[in-house]
């Protein structure tokens, strides 16, 4: 939040952060603008709703627009469900129903019907951009060890010898195991989870933002907002819980539009991992049907793992992109690429025509048998926009 406020204000435009990392003085200064009307831009994480003088500071306030950014979080079909986005509905009923904007990049249809619904949206415009990444080369390669792993994560990151690199994670202690393992042999490695300290957070941020940094290894703790234009590489050394996850991360890379590899490192026993955050979600009295929808999101992750086909495709597929589908292959990722090496050095026109029907029949026939299904969205802290 406080990145984008900085640069707003670059742009002479009255915007402000509300969280628990301000001192007095600058809470007070925020209060202050907000009582003067001069602030015209408000971030909050939706924690803060929690706090009821919170609500009674924004309740005297004209509120103008309720913007609920990775909006995905508001679904528990979302890849990063966070309770307290669901409580967004009551603050847009306690201040008169402003007009209200939902965003994420990562929303299944099913996803998008829930937002709707939590946020209690009448006659919503949706506004689907397309979920292709045309510069992104989508990768998985299978690792029979942990040691295999790590070698293939060394070869990727000294190939990538220009941009800066995101690692990720499942936990804690993978995070830093993996760093300290690549501090050996790569300069500027750093970590980043949740189990930092705030000032150690920011710092590892700042070092990664300021290029002091070049290769950081996170768990999903490091992502929603970090907009860095000139990541070459992701790399997923254990697999994401859902699609929605996956694309999320990995569509960290390339935000210059130059081409970016997005690398999957899978072995079977990291399914351990996840199946131990489903066993922890259905202990959890509050929320009996959690463990189920985080199973089919998990299985619907394997599917794009073991597809035969087009990477990109299968997850236009999954979100139910058909006009970005239409299009066809991306002829970057690992399945393309490997299309390619073996066509013949100068086929016939007739023979590679017949070819390309049969590539599509099989794309087909392998759609129906491995089809990935559609849902998914997430949310991250809320703008109010003031007068």
């Amino acid at each position: 939040m406080q990145d984008q406020v900085e640069r707003l204000r670059q742009r002479k435009i009255s915007a402000a952060a509300f969280h628990s990392g301000l001192t007095e003085q600058q809470r007070d200064k925020v209060i202050q603008g907000l009582h003067l009307q001069s602030l015209k831009l408000l971030y909050v994480a939706p924690e803060r709703i929690q706090h009821e003088g919170f609500l009674r500071l924004v309740r005297k306030c004209l509120v103008s627009l309720l913007v609920v950014d990775e909006a995905h979080c508001i679904s528990q079909w979302g890849h990063d469900f966070r309770p307290d986005y669901m409580k967004l509905g009551r603050l847009r009923q306690e201040l008169n129903h402003p007009p209200c904007l939902a965003l994420t990049a990562t929303a299944t249809t099913r996803v998008q019907t829930d937002i709707c619904e939590r946020l209690a949206l009448r006659d919503p415009l949706p506004v689907v951009t397309g979920f292709r990444r045309t510069n992104l080369a989508l990768s998985v390669r299978l690792c029979a060890s942990l040691a295999e792993k790590l070698t293939e994560l060394d070869r990727l990151v000294a190939r990538c010898d220009q941009g800066t690199i995101i690692i990720y994670g499942a936990t804690r202690r993978t995070v830093e195991e993996v760093a300290g393992w690549l501090g050996q042999s790569h300069p500027s490695v750093g970590y980043y989870h949740a189990g930092l300290s705030d000032d150690e957070r920011r710092l590892v941020h700042d070092e990664f933002r300021l290029g002091q940094v070049r290769i950081l290894v996170a768990t999903n703790a490091f992502g929603m907002g970090i907009d860095k234009a000139d990541v070459r590489l992701v790399v997923h050394v254990d697999i994401p819980g859902s699609v929605e996850a996956y694309y999320q991360e990995a569509g960290r890379a390339g935000r210059d539009g130059l081409l970016a590899a997005c690398v999957l490192l899978f072995h079977e026993r990291d399914l351990s991992t996840q199946e131990y955050f489903i066993q922890q979600a259905a202990k959890d009295p509050g929320s009996s049907d959690r463990a189920s929808r985080m199973r089919t999101l998990l299985n619907e992750m394997l599917a794009y793992v073991s597809v035969r086909t087009c990477r990109q495709l299968a997850i236009l597929d999954y979100f139910s992109d058909a006009d970005e589908w239409a299009m066809g292959p991306c002829g970057l990722c690992d399945r393309c690429v490997a299309a390619v090496r073996q066509e013949p050095a100068a086929a016939p026109q007739e023979e590679a025509v017949a070819k390309a029907v049969l590539q599509t029949v099989a794309w087909c026939e392998d759609r129906k048998s491995t089809r990935l299904n559609s849902s998914h969205i997430t949310i991250s802290y809320a703008v109010f926009c003031l007068k």
